[in-house]
């Protein structure tokens, strides 16, 4: 993405992959130790952050072995972990807090103040007008400089233009692999 000068949001921190539960449906949690999820979970954002990864959206996962909070609402995932041991400085987008996953927080406007005050810039509230529009009037947008200077980096910066980009063997060799994959669920 970076390379067609698209920003990028590495998805959902710390990691996902250990649980089975939809977090659209239910809260899940993660039973690991923080030294497992470090040498596991974490490398991939770890790499990608020093590439210059712009953005970071935490899971509404909970780590229990860990923090009592999902990570998405959770001051050690995203100010010790992400932010201090990660150096990560980029715009963190929480989660949509419509998912049930984000119900632990309580109503939309305490889910979306949770998240705020464990460090999220951006507040997401997907697919419900009305529980946007009262989250927005219990939290008005107030002016932050810091997460104004983060939500700049989202900004793409053009390096090439489409053709070429198609010309690209990365673009090639990804274009062949999406192909075989779709092909191989057919």
């Amino acid at each position: 993405m970076n390379s067609a000068g698209m920003a990028a949001t590495g998805k959902h921190f710390p990691g996902h992959g250990a649980v089975a539960v939809d977090s659209h449906h239910e809260t899940p949690v993660d039973e690991r130790d923080l030294k497992t999820i470090r040498t596991k979970d974490l490398l991939p954002f770890k790499t990608l952050i020093q590439a210059g990864l712009e953005a970071v959206m935490p899971a509404h996962v909970i780590y229990k072995n860990i923090d009592p909070n999902p990570a998405g609402f959770s001051h050690f995932w995203i100010q010790e972990i992400l932010r201090k041991e990660l150096n990560f400085n980029g715009v963190v987008f929480s989660d949509d807090l419509s998912m049930e996953g984000a119900a632990f927080a309580g109503n939309h406007s305490d889910r979306a103040k949770a998240a705020q005050e464990a460090g999220c810039d951006m507040l997401l509230v997907c697919n419900n007008p009305t529980a946007a529009a009262q989250t927005l009037d219990a939290l008005p947008i107030r002016k932050d400089v810091q997460r104004e200077a983060r939500l700049a980096t989202m900004i793409g910066k053009a390096t090439m233009n489409r053709e070429q980009l198609l010309a690209t063997e990365q673009w090639q060799q990804s274009s062949t692999l999406i192909k075989e994959l779709v092909s191989s669920y057919a």
